[in-house]
């Protein structure tokens, strides 16, 4: 398959009076076309920041320090504003995290749509209200006719977030990425909103960058993964390869963490220590404090992705 994006080295750091801190760190990985990426961590891990970052959305006091996000051979960071908006919503789109911050509550939700199909596939009035109609039936929107002209507010959770998805495809892009958009749902609507992104990629053929903490939802939909950890990519590969051999202690950490059903009682395992700040990130490996594997070489230098089968890299030199 085709590479769409290719992310490499890329650094972001959030600075203050004292000190500049790096919320992402030495981050590289690709997604290929129709393929479904799982970025998977904690909450504070810098998976969102990441995401931000492809769309240039990062805002002062953050900065992307270097790196690069190739799209179609295009380095984005090196494009000027204009050119950005071009890419931004209609080459990739994103849904947020909570669609009841991302839709503006004094426009109705037909009219959000509308305005963003006008803006990127230059439709007139009519044209892009019929869309619109469509694109809220696409969705599972019932009524989508009449729901054209309700606002954020009159809408469910899952109404909400089914409109953004709707919003999200407007423009017909190569690339979605979808920032945990399942968060504050219900297990049911959970499982519809998953389904829905699942049967509209395959239709239009688009490649996923799903983020989340929810090892189950990835298992169910990616095709290949990467673990991230106070900033760092420190597992990647394919979605066999990282369930059936995790090698990353944190990656191993998280498996065993799983609650599970079985006849025996047995303690829930957890990973010792707490995740670092942002501001407190150790030298050399960034786990290194909550590893049973760490020595002193550990703390000499960063760790690079380590290539150790096939395509699944790894961020440990005792693997």
């Amino acid at each position: 398959m085709d590479t769409v994006l290719d992310i490499k080295s890329l650094n972001v750091s959030f600075r203050t009076r004292e000190s500049k801190n790096f919320a992402v760190r030495d981050v590289s990985f690709s997604l290929k076309k129709g393929e479904t990426l799982g970025l998977v961590g904690e909450s504070g891990c810098g998976k969102s920041v990441t995401a931000f970052s492809v769309l240039r959305l990062i805002s002062p006091p953050g900065i992307i320090d270097s790196g690069k996000i190739l799209y179609g051979g295009r380095d984005l960071l090196s494009l000027k504003e204009e050119e950005m908006r071009k890419y931004r919503g209609g080459e990739i789109a994103m849904i947020f995290q909570e669609p009841m911050t991302s839709l503006n509550p004094v426009f109705r939700i037909g009219y959000q749509i509308s305005e963003a199909i006008r803006l990127h596939l230059k439709k007139s009035r009519d044209e892009a209200k019929d869309i619109a109609i469509d694109l809220l039936r696409q969705v599972g929107i019932p009524n989508a006719d009449k729901r054209y002209n309700s606002y954020p507010h009159e809408l469910s959770g899952g109404m909400r977030q089914r409109v953004m998805i709707a919003m999200a495809l407007s423009a017909e892009p190569e690339v979605l990425i979808a920032d945990e958009p399942t968060t504050a749902l219900d297990v049911t609507i959970q499982a519809q909103i998953l389904d829905l992104l699942l049967s509209l990629q395959e239709t239009r053929h688009m490649s996923l960058m799903l983020i989340t903490h929810d090892l189950g939802i990835v298992a169910n939909v990616a095709d290949t993964v990467a673990i991230m950890y106070a900033g760092e990519i420190v597992e990647y590969g394919s979605i066999r390869q990282i369930y059936e051999n995790p090698l990353h202690p944190y990656t191993v950490g998280l498996f065993e963490a799983i609650p599970s059903i079985g006849t025996e009682t047995r303690r829930m395992k957890t990973i010792p220590g707490m995740v670092p700040t942002i501001t407190e990130t150790p030298s050399g490996c960034v786990f290194h404090p909550r590893c049973s594997r760490g020595d002193s070489e550990c703390l000499s230098k960063r760790i690079p992705l380590i290539e150790k089968n096939s395509g699944q890299m790894v961020r440990c030199i005792k693997v």
